[in-house]
């Protein structure tokens, strides 16, 4: 079971608004900074530096720039939405600065001016199109990376009963959703074992790195509340070698529509369309069944469900608190 505690609107809001001026870092959650923050002309200019964007840049996020962001996000596996928002700003100074680096500039992540110059004159001792412009081919010659390999093959989606797992087994959906995700993405924590019923060490370690429990101590809790938030799951992902970026729950909904590994905070009685289950729940959702349905592993019901398809507006009326993570 879930912590329920209410999601405060800005924090909400800064996931979709497009003037993000400062830093959103909250309980480990790998959320962009204010270095790493961009105005709408910034999203265009780098659109246009990396070859996805041929309009004005002009400040106005019209058709012509969500198209060119919905290829950049879809070639950089996020969430291809069209919205420039905080994770996909964080993600063109990311790339920007990776192509600005083999050119010898100060790597800061604006494709202003200087940058357009550098290329230019890098294009043209490669003999490639000078334009100034980082396409394809000009990439493939830095050596960066343009498209992300998809990451659906390598892990998969598991079931382990949360009420095999300790102590606070009652209350582990979390920690136990935190597990099924890293095996998810292909980062088992050690000493996982594909028993569903099998991963109670296992699980009470990540209680210890989410912060739940004091290391050694498992019928001990180092929180007051009950059960987990997302922030406890994001610390405890990242302290296993994964990492967890805060999303809407509609996006991390889609994220699993196409292949991504996401945590999703449901009610659980609505998700199963029965009574007296009125309450916050961990699942993790990713990929699709033959009919279309996104897949759901549920640590609360392994053993009389385990892995089942949901349609997405299933998932979206299960919403329990407006978040989830996408899990890498």
């Amino acid at each position: 079971m879930s912590r329920l505690i209410p999601a405060p609107v800005t924090r909400r809001a800064a996931f979709r608004g497009l003037a993000l001026t400062g830093a959103l870092a909250t309980g480990g959650l790998l959320l962009p900074t204010a270095a790493q923050a961009l105005s709408t002309s910034g999203v265009q200019k780098s659109l246009w530096g990396l070859y996805y964007y041929d309009g004005v840049v002009d400040g106005q996020i019209g058709p012509m720039s969500r198209t060119a962001i919905r290829a950049f996000q879809t070639d950089r596996r996020l969430v291809a939405d069209g919205d420039p928002g905080p994770i996909t700003q964080a993600e063109l100074v990311t790339v920007v600065k990776a192509v600005q680096k083999p050119l010898g500039l100060v790597v800061d992540g604006d494709y202003g001016s200087v940058t357009v110059a550098a290329m230019k004159k890098y294009q043209t001792s490669k003999k490639l199109v000078a334009d100034g412009r980082a396409g394809a081919k000009t990439m493939s010659a830095l050596g960066v990376r343009r498209v992300v390999a998809p990451t659906s093959t390598t892990g998969k989606l598991v079931v382990i009963d949360q009420m095999s797992t300790g102590y606070f087994s009652s209350e582990n959906c979390g920690p136990t959703a935190a597990v099924i995700a890293l095996v998810g993405v292909g980062k088992a924590p050690s000493g996982y074992t594909s028993s569903i019923t099998g991963n109670r060490a296992v699980v009470e370690r990540m209680r210890v790195s989410c912060g739940l429990s004091p290391a050694g101590r498992p019928t001990v809790k180092s929180v007051s509340y009950y059960g987990s938030d997302l922030t406890d799951l994001a610390r405890g992902i990242r302290a296993t070698r994964g990492a967890a970026s805060q999303v809407s729950f509609a996006a991390a909904t889609d994220a699993a529509a196409v292949g991504r590994t996401t945590i999703l905070h449901v009610n659980h009685g609505k998700l199963l369309g029965v009574s007296g289950a009125n309450y916050g729940h961990y699942v993790v959702a990713r990929g699709k069944d033959s009919s279309g349905r996104i897949l759901v592993s549920d640590p609360g019901r392994a053993k009389s469900i385990g892995i089942r398809g949901y349609s997405r507006s299933t998932l979206i009326n299960a919403l329990q608190m407006n978040r989830g993570l996408i899990v890498g």
